[in-house]
């Protein structure tokens, strides 16, 4: 039996405008964590790249300092060359002035020349000629010269000259 006029309409849980809301409500919702998601993902991807930066960094900073470590063993390397070139030169002149001191009348058969030490082996015609041509000189030079001579049978003499620097200058 029928007690209304009209007929009965079926009733939902929700209604047509409640459920667009929460169509818009769930929606939002979803772009939110599709948002949340997005920010984790590149969050990891920037951790990634920010180790690998840093493993870049850090190898960088190892090349340049084995680079500044060869740069200095080189600088190091001209300085010792610079050093020797200038030992060298000063050798040179050292010796270059030894051999210009000698008198023509005087005859040298060996010079051993060490730092702090001079020694001359040779042959001169008479002991004057070298006390005044060559031992003057010398001792303008050196702190202590000393000759030995020898006789030969021809009349010349050979002679061992050694002079040596004082010890306050070979400290210096």
């Amino acid at each position: 039996m029928n007690y209304s006029f009209v007929s009965p309409n079926k009733k939902t849980l929700l209604k047509k405008v409640s459920r667009i809301w929460w169509g818009y409500i769930f929606l939002t919702l979803f772009i939110f964590i599709g948002f949340v998601v997005t920010l984790k993902i590149q969050g990891y991807f920037m951790e990634i790249k920010t180790a690998e930066a840093l493993q870049a960094q850090q190898t960088a900073l190892d090349e340049i300092k084995k680079f500044q470590e060869i740069r200095d063993q080189e600088a190091q390397r001209v300085q010792f060359g610079k050093f020797i070139a200038n030992q060298n030169a000063m050798l040179k002149e050292s010796v270059e002035n030894l051999f210009d001191l000698i008198p023509e009348q005087i005859t040298l058969n060996k010079v051993q020349m060490e730092q702090y030490q001079l020694v001359l082996y040779g042959a001169t015609p008479s002991k004057q000629i070298y006390t005044f041509l060559l031992e003057v000189p010398l001792r303008s030079i050196f702190h202590q010269s000393r000759a030995d001579f020898y006789l030969l049978p021809n009349g010349w003499y050979n002679f061992v000259s050694v002079s040596k620097l004082n010890k306050e200058e070979q400290a210096q």
